[in-house]
């Protein structure tokens, strides 16, 4: 017969090495909740499409923190953690987005 040979200290870091790992998913999920996509122009018609994808608009800046929709004369502002409007460009807009219309607000 084989003595069972965990001690206490085994078992007790097991258990916390386990609770850290079975918390990862939900800290995953928090972290994910707060990204959002404006990619959605199912509601755009065909030349407000054409437009947004000729200006090569994306979600996420190439371009350093200063060069993003955010910081955009032409960007308004939607509610925290939601899509906001461009007046050039048609459809929902992230705020970290850009596209080759982007200037400087004045």
């Amino acid at each position: 017969m084989r003595k069972n040979t965990f001690s206490r200290r085994t078992l007790l870091r097991n258990t916390a090495h386990l609770t850290v790992l079975g918390s990862a998913p939900v800290l995953l999920h928090a972290c994910k909740k707060a990204e959002f996509s404006c990619q959605d122009v199912s509601g755009l018609n065909e030349q407000d499409a054409e437009l947004r994808a000729a200006l090569q608009y994306v979600d996420r800046s190439p371009h350093d923190s200063t060069k993003r929709c955010g910081n955009c004369a032409f960007y308004v502002a939607g509610k925290e953690n939601q899509c906001g409007q461009c007046t050039l460009v048609k459809g929902p807009i992230h705020p970290l987005g850009y596209c080759n219309s982007w200037a400087t607000k004045g």
